[in-house]
């Protein structure tokens, strides 16, 4: 009895927390009428927030008749999260507050890197140089979310498969845990991009997200709410390694066809005879029809991988994001008019399309919501 209690506390707090980041500034009577949880309990909640330094008190609402209700808010620089993007060419590490607000950004340049060791050390030292730049306090520090591309296994903390940096079976959790004694998770980098964008960004409005990520590579989260629909091995996702053309050009991962192998920017730079697919939409904005033809057949390619996508899972949204979707005022109306076109009659029509808000810093943020919401979760407590 005494557990069932405690595990309902926890849940009740966890409740006002995330209502209270989300609703802010909010009165007591209101968490409580959201809530469906007594104005004891709220207020119980409230003063244990306060007496943490969790919640303050910002000002005063509206009377319905009687005293002013005092609004409730979060402390967003209370406590305080790393959250580390982990890609091909650059490391993007962020200090980020409670509430998703980035207090402090370092870019690393990877190129060049290529043992797992030398990615560590860098995020390391880079950590190290944020806690000690910002004078974080380390009892106020939860942890650090990494994210990275390629097939996770985030209990263990091992990197599985990476293709973009050819590593199989890489500990990366342990050194980085060992160095700074906090908490550390880790989780694939398209999946910590849907996170961050369902968190602050462009689907925080929304249930249902498919997520794309069309930069060098193409990939894909799926999330049910908060939730990350991993698939019984943890591997959902891959969407750009869905076979478009059968025996069509030879994908990074060994297949033939992918999605990837002929609607990413690699692929696209590569069609062209470029080293990066921006050039390429650059020679697009100043005229050249070889380059304007090229980005058009990938963006059929990628409307009917979309359009598939929406017939199979019915989503509220799918957010766009990478480095691709920064050119994507040249190639909108095509691919929207694509992915109508092969979407089944009467299937995702309440679907949205919409360009991610975070830009490049929407997967360290979604790393380092994977350990702010179990903090949320746990009442404010550091698990």
């Amino acid at each position: 009895m005494h557990l069932d209690k405690q595990i309902i506390a926890e849940y009740n707090r966890g409740c006002v927390l995330e209502l209270v980041a989300k609703k802010g500034p909010i009165n007591r009577s209101e968490i409580a009428r959201q809530l469906k949880l007594s104005i004891p309990t709220i207020m119980k909640i409230a003063d244990e927030f306060s007496a943490a330094g969790i919640f303050r008190i910002t000002g005063k609402g509206e009377s319905a008749g009687g005293k002013r209700p005092e609004l409730y808010e979060v402390v967003r620089d209370a406590y305080s999260c790393i959250g580390v993007d982990v890609g091909r060419s650059k490391i993007n590490i962020l200090l980020v507050d409670l509430l998703g607000g980035v207090v402090d950004r370092h870019i690393t340049d990877t190129i060049g890197l290529k043992r797992p060791e030398e990615f560590v050390e860098v995020i390391n030292n880079v950590v190290e140089e944020i806690i000690k730049t910002n004078k974080v306090q380390m009892e106020k520090l939860i942890g650090i979310g990494i994210g990275i591309p390629g097939i996770i296994d985030k209990t263990n903390g091992m990197v599985l498969y990476s293709p973009d940096f050819d590593w199989e079976n890489i500990d990366i959790l342990t050194p980085i845990h060992n160095k700074f004694k906090k908490q550390v998770a880790i989780e694939n980098s398209n999946r910590t991009m849907a996170l961050g964008e369902q968190w602050i960004g462009a689907g925080a409005n929304a249930n249902n997200i498919f997520c794309i990520n069309v930069g060098h590579g193409i990939g894909a989260a799926i999330l049910d709410r908060d939730k990350i629909y991993t698939g019984s091995s943890g591997s959902s996702g891959e969407f750009g390694h869905t076979v478009m053309i059968k025996d069509g050009p030879l994908c990074d991962c060994g297949n033939r066809g992918c999605l990837e192998a002929v609607a990413s920017g690699n692929a696209i730079a590569k069609k062209m005879g470029k080293r990066e697919a921006k050039e390429v939409f650059d020679l697009m904005r100043q005229g050249n029809t070889e380059a304007a033809g090229i980005i058009k057949e990938a963006m059929e390619y990628l409307g009917i991988g979309i359009a598939g996508a929406i017939n199979l899972l019915d989503p509220d949204m799918c957010i766009l994001s990478g480095g691709v979707i920064k050119s994507y005022d040249l190639f909108q109306e095509d691919l929207i008019n694509c992915i109508k076109a092969h979407q089944m009659k009467f299937v995702g029509r309440n679907v949205k399309i919409r360009v991610g808000e975070l830009g490049e810093n929407a997967s360290a943020i979604g790393a380092a919501n994977l350990l702010l919401k179990r903090f949320r979760d746990l009442g404010g407590q550091i698990g």
